[in-house]
């Protein structure tokens, strides 16, 4: 019976041994993660560019990643400065623009966006659009939440 245990106690160990070494078994090997930023290259507007109240401010840029693109967000706002008020002169108000999370189509790796429907707010005889800087800011997003963010600083008079 003793030679019947230690049998029983080397088949057991011979066959944990091979069943933990079969093909495809195992620890799986850690998946690699996409830590590669998306990349944005935008045409319009240009650095400096001047807009007036009214006009329209085309955008064009090229969004690309090495796995895949999700979104893209567009704002533009006011650079901070110092200043002071006027009395008896329109109200002043700051111009921005949001057009947060527009998605990409499915897996793509690369698009070229085009828009036209960004308004600078016409003045009127009650309010005015401060003219100054503006910051121009364009965020990409990739399938794997990297980000990039550019900024564009344009002019309003």
């Amino acid at each position: 019976m003793n030679i019947s245990i230690k049998y029983l106690i080397i088949i057991s160990i011979f066959m944990a041994t091979f069943s933990g070494c079969k093909k495809g078994g195992g620890t799986p090997e850690p998946a690699i993660s996409d830590t590669t930023k998306p990349a944005i290259s935008v045409t319009k507007p240009i650095a400096g560019q001047v807009f007036v109240a009214g006009n329209t401010i085309t955008f064009q840029a090229t969004f690309s990643d090495n796995e895949k693109l999700k979104s893209y967000e567009i704002s533009i706002s006011k650079v901070a400065t110092g200043g002071f008020i006027l009395k008896n002169v329109p109200a002043s108000v700051s111009f921005s623009y949001i057009r947060s999370s527009t998605s990409f189509s499915s897996g793509v790796k690369q698009e070229v966006i085009s828009l036209s429907d960004i308004i600078i707010p016409a003045n009127t005889a009650t309010t005015i659009v401060t003219p100054g800087k503006y910051n121009f800011n364009v965020t990409c997003l990739d399938g794997s939440t990297n980000s990039t963010q550019t900024t564009i600083e344009i002019n309003i008079n």
